[in-house]
């Protein structure tokens, strides 16, 4: 499957090490999907900072150790070559 990656939100506007971004990704059928990419210590803070020891189900997100370039683009290439479901599962069809 061919397709574009698309970072709406500049790298240098983020905390590489704690925090999330959306990720876009258009489909060459013309599909566009939204992924949510975290790092594991940005799901520890959003707990703490809303004091809960747990996050409700939602759009699942993808983790990466750092938000990086090639970081986010690894997981979102390794999900689109893994299984068209697994798409509609992590990612929000826009």
């Amino acid at each position: 499957m061919k397709y574009d990656i698309i970072f709406p939100t500049a790298f240098d506007g983020i905390n590489l090490d704690n925090d999330n971004m959306d990720v876009l990704v258009q489909t060459e059928n013309g599909q566009q999907y939204t992924f949510v990419v975290a790092t594991p210590d940005n799901v520890k803070y959003l707990m703490k900072k809303d004091n809960v020891s747990f996050l409700k189900p939602g759009l699942p997100f993808l983790f990466v150790e750092k938000l990086t370039d090639t970081n986010i683009r690894m997981v979102v290439e390794s999900l689109l070559e893994e299984d068209e479901q697994l798409i509609r599962v992590y990612g929000d069809d826009i």
